[in-house]
């Protein structure tokens, strides 16, 4: 079980064995002539080609398959016993049988079927009749086919392989996972017009020249069968490609999660690599991994590829540009990995996972005692950098500095004398333990807001990223949020504005004549604050987010 996927002209096999376990490898090709991509030729070219790269698929998928004998096949025992000669006999016997079969369906069943339904007509007639009879006998039995499980199964596999070729990723409408150009419905739509054309025609000269026009008629249906499907795969016209599902549902079913995960090991192997490097056995693939990895996190809907990469990064001990040069990992590092995934898919952020998050370039702990910096937060530290310039030696006082994220930043990347408080002595002790890991002095000091920093004492700068959300709306927020950070650093009260209010009447008496006062604000909140701070502030901006959200309020004191 399997799928193939040929671009660039490279082919990727991605298969899946009894055992559960996926292995993927592939093989470069020599690029064609642009000549043979024309209209008309494209059409030949496609179907020789597409046949030469099932049987180059089929290779692959064995070289793959490195189980031992007994394993491969449960009749292993059985197989050993049947020697050379019977297994020929067998084979003949298998190819006389296909062949009477298909003479009786196909040839002597609508002549009969003609005969029943009517007693004479004209030569054209009866060769449309016996045509339609024929085209509706295989249709029956490709019908029947798509519910033999061993098709039923190839065929969702290459209902993935149509999401893919569509654009979609997972989805459930039948037009999605029915890509009118997908390979094994071009050869349906190609057997089926050809059938047709040639028992209507019914040519009857002499042997070479029947045989030479049926060959003609073959490849003008190949070609108009291409073409067509080509025209339906565009999309514009939806009408004519629900045409195209008359056939396509036969060969098309709807994929289950392992086979889209098998599928996506072929993608990424083919965006990761360009020269099919073979995994060693007992190791697992990177394009596995990251396939199972974005499959758990995609059910979660807390799928990030950058997620993805730090997760592997942290527990291999690389950096991201180096584990794109590898190409699998060892079967512990594999649970580790997955280990740690399911734990994000739960809503665990990785800062909790890994006990630390990286902020501003620099590394920070962080614990369920402190809330986790997050990146938007930058753009405040970035603001404040902007106010104090390469040069100035400013005194700059960080209130519910919690993880120390904000002040640690100024205090490396200043001259700045950085003081910072929190009410918390567990969020000051992480605090602390961060200053010392990146080299900076800052005088922490347990306080709640204003009441004890030293009295007298000024700032030229006062920066803050309070507890700003509503206290209704908690038990609303993700469960990353409200079941890992601490509820002492989210809540700011009925309307969310608490911490706001107060920081902004005590600001006047600690700051200096031109002191700055910076904050970070929640989603909707600028107006609010901004109307707080108008009459004790002027110069007053907002400065939106990586997403557009007004994410940072900052103004000077009037005086």
């Amino acid at each position: 079980n399997g799928v193939g996927i040929f671009t660039s002209n490279k082919l990727c096999v991605s298969i899946i064995d009894q055992n559960g376990e996926k292995k993927v490898g592939g093989k470069v090709y020599k690029p064609i002539a642009k000549f043979f991509d024309y209209p008309v030729i494209r059409g030949l070219t496609y179907f020789i080609q597409g046949l030469m790269l099932y049987i180059g698929a089929f290779l692959l998928q064995l070289k793959l398959d490195d189980r031992k004998e007994e394993d491969k096949n449960k009749t292993y025992k059985t197989a050993k016993k049947v020697n050379f000669a019977s297994s020929y006999i067998l084979l003949i016997a298998g190819l006389i049988l296909a062949f009477l079969f298909g003479f009786l369906c196909l040839g002597a069943l609508p002549s009969y079927l003609y005969n029943r339904a009517f007693e004479s007509g004209s030569y054209y007639f009866r060769a449309f009749m016996v045509a339609t009879f024929r085209v509706a006998i295989i249709y029956i039995i490709f019908t029947v086919l798509r519910y033999i499980p061993l098709m039923s199964s190839f065929y969702s596999f290459n209902g993935g392989a149509c999401l893919y070729l569509s654009g979609k990723e997972k989805e459930d409408a039948i037009r999605a996972r029915t890509y009118p150009l997908n390979f094994v419905n071009f050869l349906l739509n190609v057997f089926l017009l050809s059938t047709f054309m040639i028992s209507l025609i019914a040519v009857n000269v002499f042997w070479l020249a029947n045989i030479f026009i049926n060959l003609s008629i073959f490849i003008v249906c190949t070609i108009f069968c291409y073409e067509f499907l080509h025209f339906a795969s565009n999309g514009k016209f939806l009408w004519i490609k629900d045409m195209t599902l008359f056939t396509n549902w036969l060969v098309c079913a709807k994929p289950n999660t392992t086979q889209i995960e098998v599928l996506q090991v072929a993608q990424i192997e083919l965006s990761r690599n360009t020269n099919f490097e073979k995994v060693e056995k007992g190791r697992i693939s990177m394009s596995t991994l990251y396939a199972e990895m974005q499959t758990k996190l995609k059910a979660s809907d807390r799928f990030e590829e950058s997620d993805v990469d730090w997760i592997i990064a942290t527990l291999l001990g690389k950096n991201r540009a180096e584990i794109k040069l590898l190409n699998s990992v060892s079967t512990k590092e594999y649970r580790d990995i997955m280990r740690a995934c399911e734990r994000r898919a739960k809503g665990e952020p990785l800062s909790s996972i890994f006990g630390y998050v990286d902020f501003y370039g620099l590394r920070f702990d962080v614990n369920k005692k402190v809330l986790s910096p997050r990146m938007e937060t930058e753009i405040l530290v970035e603001e404040v950098l902007k106010k104090v310039g390469e040069n100035d030696e400013f005194n700059i006082l960080d209130l519910c500095t919690g993880s120390g994220a904000i002040a640690v930043s100024i205090a490396k990347f200043t001259k700045c004398k950085v003081t910072a408080s929190d009410v918390s002595k567990q969020a000051l002790q992480v605090a602390e333990g961060n200053a010392a890991k990146n080299d900076v002095k800052i005088d922490f000091v347990l306080s709640d807001l204003f009441n004890s920093l030293k009295k007298g004492k000024k700032y030229d700068i006062i920066v803050s990223n309070p507890p700003y959300i509503k206290s209704g709306d908690i038990e609303k927020l993700d469960v990353e949020v409200k079941k890992f950070d601490p509820r002492l650093a989210l809540d700011g009260g009925d309307d969310g504005l608490d911490f706001y209010r107060q920081i902004l009447d005590g600001a006047a008496k600690h700051l200096t004549k031109k002191g700055w006062i910076f904050f970070e604000i929640g989603k909707g909140q600028a107006k609010d604050v901004e109307a707080l701070m108008s009459g004790k502030f002027c110069d007053i901006q907002v400065v939106k987010d990586y997403n557009k959200i007004e994410r940072v309020i900052y103004g000077r004191i009037s005086k």
